[in-house]
């Protein structure tokens, strides 16, 4: 007995054409096999078939309304659609289907019997496929009246087709009622909707009877870059109590992104395991699909192969390809691997023939490793097949496997230990693939919930058979001692046990045990555990059901904490009306969750980092008795990024990105935040121990301490109070005499963790690309450098070790060390903005970058970060281009200029108009405060431009308040003068008065009468 309900591709002919059903049978006596379509009880067609004669089924074309509906059969109950296969003596035969158009093809192996049951998970891959006539649909064929199927699980976004109508069925659940031998198809057409994509891929099917499904892409495409990826894929799964936790994949022609499995859980906490590894993969729950990537292949070549366990029983499908093309492609429902597996498969018929198109393809085979090579027989339409050398599964030692190409006609293997068997083949655009093997020998040991039927208090039982040993399985995980027939659990959850019996070992399904009372478990994630401010997170939260009741009324509550704000949010069932989902009922073993996306809301500028805490909580009728613990909340850290530079202010040396280290920038934070700031201006400072004299102070406020002479390490130290658990900043200057690089290294330990060692010669590339400077003296490369750390008690040695050499004057120099709370900074100006995040800290309107340089074009004058532009950085979030030197302090105060507000020049009385004798003095004053330089300029073109005056014998006081023009003559009459003031300690701005005319004039009185002179005398 086989069923093909029907299936729906995106239009007529799109997918498939030319269709061919092939009856091929292991028997060597003829039989008749009938063929049935829909509801009828009179055979459509009749075949005599036998081993050496097998059947060809040859179907109208396109959408025949036979194996293909049309839209007006799509989304409705029919009766004349879907084939049944029976014979009346119940002889074993098989059931390809396979269909080619223009540029497609695709095969689908009836499962038979085996395709019968009540619970399925709608399978196959994503598609991704962007031209036109996408679809993926669904086939379930009835073989009794009055079956209710229930479709369950898919994103309550997709949209189905109901008969013209593309997105016409858009209910969260669908409830179908069939009679024997009706059936029902869905067409979830791509370009409908993006959730159409995958969101029905792992839903539920669930009949009160037996029914088959098929299942598939007509058509689809698995590579998402690519308009081409287009070809059929379909195939027949059987129901999930036939299912297994063992795969083997035998790869085909294609590339790694068309070769791959696709794993759909069947229970919660399913673990994926690839290739023997202990660590999963993945971990799905139920109604869940992972890709396994091809990377994961043996080798990229045909015939590479891959294991795939799971923890639990799951839906295994293969994509693969019949050549490199990504229209290749093709679709399997793979079957377990067990030692129950046939030792034949017999036949493929006419293997090369897809509905009239030939192919170019092979078969591969999976054997037990027990079977010798010469024990396994390939023949084909040219007889026996030669066998290439087996390729051994990695992560077991109970499989091999064979690829062979290029074989014609009908295709049999025999072996005398198990085997599993698929086929492909590939003609230009067209692939296509089947499975033939393993579906009829799932092994079945029953199991049963014993006593009152809930936990505490009952057992678990075996109902099928004896065997020769037993091991039990909680939730995947082997109970140890649990080791006979029987299993008394004592914590809800999935059972199997693994039984033995002479060589061969298998498992059986899965049986589910509940408690007595309610136990609902809810937990909480969160996509990322840190983000930065204006980033989403995606939380999710599950909720499952342990008690054998069900529980009414549920209400799950999530209020979104102050520093997040929520986007939306998608329930797998009921709805959602913030902050509450109301979910309603949850039966034994349900789980639902809800997707709930927020935004990192903008952190105050002050704050480095915040941890946010999101927690669920929930209501129902009933009592939760709490057996299992719940896991409510997640927790994530929001970043800030002053810059905008990709590196988070707590992992970021320059916060502001204005040249200058933020250990520097908060460094005079002040109060009990600083627990030291030296500069060793004295020989000893705060209780620093050197070692004997190993260490020196040879210039007192500069390059403070230096060890020098002998062999082995000499400290310089200080213990410290800290508090445990505090983030700190540790900060200092280090440099090397240049004579003896390569000589000694440097080790700074704190708290006893070393957390600096470097040789002398790499002082200018250390820790990152801290950018090193010239110091002064003999010294060669010294950098400021800053290291993190967190106090782990309430005390911590800091202690520098110089570990020299035999040569003498190995020298390292320390300076400007400090030690400073993470979150400790310096707020010059007071508005509320700690220097390092700060670009004008004294807010005097002039740029730290400027000030701190001494340099009014450090921040290239646009916006006060160094340098022109955006700033390109370090790993560590320092300028490449800035040197980082110490800031200026012009006027030697002890405070750095960017922290210390200046201002431009005032001018307090402007020079004014002088009017003078020819041969007089002429004198231009200004009265000024915060002025350091004075330049007099002179105009000799009516103020159009000017140029700098000095002393001589023209001028006197050209760089003072008081400009004395000497000696004055006529052709200084009309002259325009000015002051340009300057502040030393503001380097961004100058002050330029007003100007002021000269007139030169000549007296009335005449004193030489032999000068011909006309005066007027007014």
């Amino acid at each position: 007995m086989h069923y093909l309900p029907p299936l729906k591709q995106g239009s007529n002919n799109s997918a498939v054409k030319d269709q061919v059903i092939y009856l091929s049978t292991p028997e060597t006596t003829a039989f008749t096999v009938n063929a049935y379509i829909g509801t009828a009880t009179t055979p459509a067609a009749s075949f005599s078939i036998s081993n050496i004669n097998p059947g060809v089924y040859t179907l109208p074309d396109g959408d025949n309304d036979i194996t293909m509906v049309k839209n007006d059969n799509t989304g409705v109950v029919i009766s004349n659609s879907g084939l049944r296969f029976e014979t009346l003596g119940g002889q074993k035969f098989y059931v390809n289907y396979r269909g080619t158009s223009s540029a497609q093809a695709t095969s689908l192996t009836s499962k038979g019997r085996q395709a019968l049951g009540t619970k399925f998970k709608w399978g196959g891959a994503p598609n991704y496929a962007t031209t036109s006539e996408i679809t993926t649909s669904l086939g379930i064929m009835a073989t009794e009246d009055n079956t209710v199927v229930d479709i369950t699980g898919y994103d309550p976004n997709c949209e189905f087709r109901l008969q013209n109508n593309r997105g016409g069925i858009t209910s969260n659940t669908l409830q179908i009622t069939l009679n024997k031998n009706q059936s029902f198809v869905l067409e979830a057409y791509t370009n409908q909707t993006s959730a159409n994509i995958d969101g029905w891929l792992g839903a539920s099917i669930a009949s009160t009877k037996n029914i088959a499904i098929s299942n598939g892409g007509l058509n689809y495409g698995v590579v998402a870059s690519s308009s081409g990826s287009r070809d059929a894929g379909i195939d027949q799964p059987v129901p999930e109590n036939k299912l297994g936790k063992e795969y083997v994949f035998i790869r085909g022609n294609g590339r790694d992104d068309t070769e791959f499995p696709i794993l759909i859980g069947t229970q919660n906490n399913t673990e994926i395991f690839v290739n023997g590894a202990t660590t999963p993969i993945a971990t799905i729950n139920n109604g869940d699909y992972f890709i396994v990537p091809g990377t994961n292949y043996s080798s990229s070549t045909p015939g590479a192969n891959m294991l795939v366990t799971t923890s639990k029983d799951a839906y295994a499908y293969q994509n693969l390809a019949g050549s490199s093309g990504v229209q290749t492609i093709g679709l399997n429902f793979v079957a377990p691997v067990n030692c129950l597996l046939p030792d034949n498969m017999d036949n493929i018929p006419d293997i090369t023939n897809a509905a009239g198109t030939t192919l170019t393809g092979g078969i591969t085979i999976i054997a037990s490793t027990t079977t010798p090579n010469n024990n396994i027989t390939v023949t084909d339409g040219s007889g026996t097949v030669t066998l290439p050398a087996p390729l051994a599964v990695a992560g077991s030692s109970d499989w091999k496997t064979f690829y062979l190409a290029n074989l014609t006609g009908n295709v049999k293997v025999q072996s005398s230990g198990p085997i599993a068997v698929g086929f492909f083949g590939v003609n230009a655009n067209r692939g296509i693939a089947g499975y033939f093997s393993g579906f009829d020998t799932v092994p079945e040991v029953g199991l049963v919930v014993t006593g009152g039927g809930c936990l505490p208090g009952s057992d678990i039982q075996i109902t099928s058979g004896t065997y020769d040993s037993y091991q039990w399985y909680g939730d995947g995980t082997l109970i140890p001692g649990a080791i006979f027939s029987s299993y008394t659990p004592t914590t809800a959850g999935d059972y199997y046990v693994k039984v033995r019996k002479g060589t061969c070992t298998y498992d059986s399904q899965p049986l589910s045990a509940y408690y007595c009372d309610p136990d609902i478990v809810i937990k909480k994630t969160a996509d990322k555990s840190e983000v930065l401010e204006g980033e989403s997170v995606t939380f999710k939260i599950t909720i499952e059901s342990f008690g054998k009741d069900p529980v009414t009324n549920i209400v799950v509550t999530d209020v979104m904490p102050p520093g997040f704000t929520l986007v939306s949010a998608n329930p797998t069932v009921g709805s959602w009306a913030n902050p509450n989902w109301n979910l309603g009922t949850l039966n034994a073993g349900s789980l639902e969750s809800i997707t709930i996306v927020a935004t990192a809301n903008e952190l105050p500028s002050n704050v480095e980092s915040e941890t946010v805490t999101n927690t669920a909580t929930h209501t129902q009728n009933q009592t939760d008795r709490n057996y299992t613990a719940d896991s409510p909340t997640a927790t994530v850290t929001v970043h800030n990024d002053t810059d905008l530079d990709g590196i988070i202010d707590s992992d970021d040396l320059d916060d502001d990105n204005d040249g200058i280290l933020d250990t520097v920038e908060c460094a005079s934070a002040g109060g009990t935040n600083v627990v030291f700031n030296g500069d060793f201006s004295s020989w000893y400072y705060n209780g620093w121990t050197p070692d004997g004299s190993n260490w020196q102070e040879p210039n007192p406020g500069l390059f403070a301490f230096y060890e020098e002479y002998n062999t082995g390490t000499k400290p310089l130290y200080q213990n410290l109070t800290v508090v445990s658990g505090t983030a700190y900043i540790l900060s200092f200057e280090v440099g090397t005499v240049s004579t003896y690089l390569n000589s000694s290294t440097l080790r700074v330990y704190l708290g006893g963790v070393l957390v600096y060692s470097k040789l002398s010669d790499q002082m200018s590339i250390e820790n990152g690309g801290d950018t090193a400077h010239t110091g002064g003296g003999n010294l060669s490369n010294t950098a400021i450098l800053s290291i993190p750390f967190t106090a782990t008690s309430n005390s911590a040695q800091l202690r520098f070790e110089g570990v020299s050499t035999a040569q003498p004057h190995d020298e390292f120099f320390l300076d400007n060390i400090s030690l400073i709370p993470s979150n400790a900074c310096a707020d010059s100006d007071g508005d509320g903005i700690f220097d390092r995040v700060d670009l004008d800290s004294d807010g005097d309107g002039c740029s730290d970058a400027n000030e701190a340089y001494n340099n009014a074009n450090a921040d290239g004058g646009d916006g006060g970060q160094y340098g022109s532009g955006t700033p390109a950085v370090n790993s560590n979030g320092t300028v490449i281009a800035a040197a980082y030197t110490l800031p200026a302090d012009t006027n030697t105060n002890g405070i750095y200029e960017f922290q210390e507000a200046g201002a431009a020049p005032n001018i307090n009385a402007q020079p004014i108009n002088q009017t003078v004798f020819v041969g007089a003095n002429a004198t231009f004053n200004t009265t000024a405060t915060n002025v350091s330089t004075y330049q007099w300029q002179v105009s000799t073109d009516s103020g159009s431009t000017f140029s700098n005056i000095s002393n001589g014998t023209d001028y006197f006081g050209a760089q003072t308040s008081s400009l004395s023009v000497l000696n004055t003559d006529l052709t200084k009459n009309g002259f325009l003068y000015r002051v340009i003031l300057t502040n030393a300690n503001y380097i961004c701005d100058e002050t330029t008065s007003t100007n002021a005319l000269l007139s030169v004039k000549v007296k009335t009185v005449i004193t030489n009468r032999r000068i011909t002179y006309r005066v007027n005398k007014n």
